[in-house]
C-alpha cells in the first residue's frame, strides 16, 4: 500500500476528517487575526449546550465534569483545547493504523480504532495544556489567588451549567487579564445560562460555585 492509498483510505476517513478540521480552524484563526478579529468566541458561541439530568455521583455531566477538568477545560482557552485534540486525534489514529497495519498487512475498522485514538489522545491533550499555561500571557495579576475571586461577577461565555456539570466562565481582574474557570450553581433548582452573570459564592473541585444575584451594581462593574 502506498503512502497516499494509507492517508486517504476510508479506515482512516476519520483521522483525516479531524487534521483537515484543524488545519483549517487554525488558518482562519490566522486570518482573523490578521484583520483584528478572532474566532476563539466564535467557536464558543458555536458549541452546544450541553445538560443532563441525573445527578448521581457516577452520572454522566459528574464523569464529563471532572473528564473536562482533566484535560484543563476552563484554564485554557476552549479553541487551544479543541485543536489539540482534533491534531492528536489524527495523529495518533493514523499511528495505530500504520502499526495495526505492519502487523496483520489489515487496516483495521473505525468502530475500533476511534475510541482507541480517543482515550490515547486525551493524555496527550493535558500533557499539552497543560505546558500551554506556563506560555500563556501574564502579568502581575498571577499573584491574585483564587479565592480572592469569590464576591465578585463572572460571565458564563459556553454552555449551560447545572450542579454537578459546570459551565466555562470567565472573570476580567483589576488588572484587565482574563481569566478562565469552571462554574456551577450551588443549588441544585439553580440553572446557569450561555451569557448570564453570576456571582462567585465559594471554591468547587473544579472552578467555583456561584449564585445569581439581582444587584445591578455589581453586574455593572463587571467587563
Amino acid at each position: 500500500m502506498s503512502l497516499m492509498e494509507f492517508i486517504g483510505s476510508e479506515y482512516n476517513f476519520i483521522f483525516s476528517t479531524a487534521l483537515i478540521i484543524m488545519l483549517m480552524i487554525s488558518i482562519l484563526e490566522g486570518i482573523t487575526v490578521l484583520i483584528g478579529m478572532g474566532i476563539s468566541e466564535l467557536l464558543e458561541t458555536l458549541l452546544p449546550d450541553f445538560d443532563f439530568d441525573i445527578q448521581s455521583p457516577d452520572s454522566p455531566q459528574s464523569i464529563l465534569s471532572k473528564l473536562l477538568g482533566w484535560i484543563n477545560f476552563g484554564k485554557v482557552p476552549v479553541l487551544i483545547i479543541f485543536v489539540c485534540f482534533l491534531s492528536a486525534f489524527g495523529v495518533v489514529g493514523y499511528s495505530l493504523q500504520y502499526l495495526a497495519y505492519n502487523l496483520t498487512s489489515n487496516l483495521w475498522p473505525q468502530f475500533l480504532m476511534v475510541p482507541a485514538a480517543f482515550v490515547i489522545s486525551l493524555p496527550f491533550v493535558r500533557v499539552f495544556t497543560n505546558t500551554m499555561q506556563k506560555f500563556m500571557p501574564r502579568d502581575e495579576s498571577t499573584a491574585l489567588s483564587e479565592e480572592s475571586f469569590i464576591g465578585h461577577m463572572a460571565t458564563i461565555t459556553l454552555g449551560k451549567a447545572t450542579k454537578g456539570f459546570p459551565a466555562e466562565g470567565k472573570i476580567t481582574d483589576k488588572y484587565g487579564q482574563t481569566h478562565y474557570f469552571m462554574i456551577q450553581p450551588e443549588s441544585e433548582k439553580e440553572m446557569f445560562q450561555q451569557g448570564e452573570q453570576v456571582l462567585l459564592s465559594k471554591p468547587a473541585p473544579s472552578g467555583f460555585f456561584a449564585i445569581h444575584t439581582s444587584n445591578d451594581s455589581l453586574k455593572q462593574t463587571t467587563t
